[in-house]
């Protein structure tokens, strides 16, 4: 499916890719460009939202391992199994997952949406083109 999502950005890249002269046209195929150059700019940054998010969620995971780490190396050997510090630093790690999982989920609902409008808006423009080229 990967190779479908990918030849689909490229032909809404290559739609998107008419001069500004042309794109800003008052025809319908020059409002469907728009629309498509638009939604292929919408996952653009989608996807670059949600790897900014991710990079975070990496660097506070790192920073609460490492809290986590360090904490480990100071407790004496004959401390008890469980630290409330260290239970709630292992929390903190299993929330980090959860939230990188929603954070997956959302992504991929939203991609989606976009993703279909996509296609329907590149059929749109096929169709039409094809009964210009008539």
């Amino acid at each position: 499916m990967a190779k479908f999502k990918k030849t689909l950005e490229e032909k809404a890249n290559e739609i998107a890719a008419y001069p500004a002269r042309v794109q800003w046209e008052n025809s319908i195929p020059g409002m469907i460009r728009r629309e498509i150059a638009l939604t292929v700019d919408q996952i653009r940054r989608l996807q670059e939202r949600h790897d900014e998010q991710f990079r975070r969620l990496l660097r506070l995971e790192c920073y609460v391992d490492t809290e986590l780490l360090q904490m480990e190396q100071r407790q004496p050997r004959y401390a008890p199994y469980h630290f409330p510090e260290k239970d709630k630093l292992r929390q903190r790690l299993f929330d980090i997952e959860k939230e990188r999982r929603n954070i997956s989920l959302r992504l991929e609902e939203k991609t989606q949406g976009l993703e279909d409008r996509l296609l329907s808006l590149i059929n749109k423009h096929q169709q039409l083109d094809s009964e210009n080229g008539r």
